[in-house]
């Protein structure tokens, strides 16, 4: 796990704006992370994709053509549970796979296209996407912040009342049905961080993936005040 990269990409959610659903936010990350046009988030369930959210109005039309053909990189990536990495979207690989998505993204000026898979206990439950105007391969670095922002959409999906949109259902959808020890340090985060519940727990979920350590011991860490997760002390 790239420590310095979470931190970052954390710090970059941070400064988005709050009031937005925290998977709007990873997409708006996701594209200023990568350089893209946009990014969407798109849910699988019963084989069927449904749009959850997007970073803006051009990659929520071109995230609903996927989910209404059923067609496109968010489908290959949930269903073979690996990235779909397609630079040049006007070829012929990307006409033969996509038949009826490509020429209509094209149309909407989209010239590459990549998706990340979303997964939750082993399944993929939706795929993160990047749009872009013009064609050419994502580099190293930025195929590492998506496949991570992908990582927090996960964490984010796998504990949210979003798992009714992608037809999930856990035995732990929202903060307080933690134990009282996450759930105090994720209302210390929020408050050092002056954020929602949501990215609290976020914050905290990403800090515990990282570490491999649980949740609940990064919790007890954070109330016993060992530990602290706000963005200044990330940096240092």
């Amino acid at each position: 796990m790239d420590r310095r990269r979470l931190e970052r990409l954390l710090s970059l959610l941070h400064d988005t704006e709050t009031s937005a659903h925290l998977l709007r936010r990873i997409c708006v990350v996701c594209s200023r992370a990568t350089g893209a046009d946009g990014a969407g988030v798109s849910g699988f369930a019963s084989g069927v994709p449904n749009m959850v959210a997007a970073s803006d109005a051009t990659a929520e039309s071109v995230e609903a053509l996927q989910t209404t053909l059923l067609e496109g990189p968010c489908v290959d990536a949930c269903l073979t549970m690996q990235p779909s990495l397609e630079p040049m979207l006007e070829g012929r690989s990307a006409s033969l796979k996509w038949p009826q998505f490509s020429p209509r993204a094209l149309r909407h000026g989209v010239r590459a296209i990549f998706a990340f898979p979303v997964v939750v206990d082993g399944r993929a439950v939706g795929a993160l996407d990047l749009y872009s105007r013009r064609s050419g391969e994502l580099t190293s670095a930025e195929v590492d912040d998506a496949l991570l922002l992908a990582e927090l959409a996960s964490l984010t999906i796998e504990r949210s009342d979003q798992l009714d949109v992608v037809g999930l259902t856990t035995e732990a959808a929202q903060p307080w049905t933690y134990s009282a020890v996450v759930h105090n340090a994720t209302g210390m985060i929020a408050a050092q961080l002056g954020v929602g519940v949501d990215e609290a727990l976020l914050r905290l979920r990403a800090s515990a993936f990282a570490s491999e350590r649980s949740v609940t011991d990064i919790a007890r860490d954070v109330v016993e005040r060992r530990l602290r997760l706000d963005v200044a002390d990330s940096r240092e």
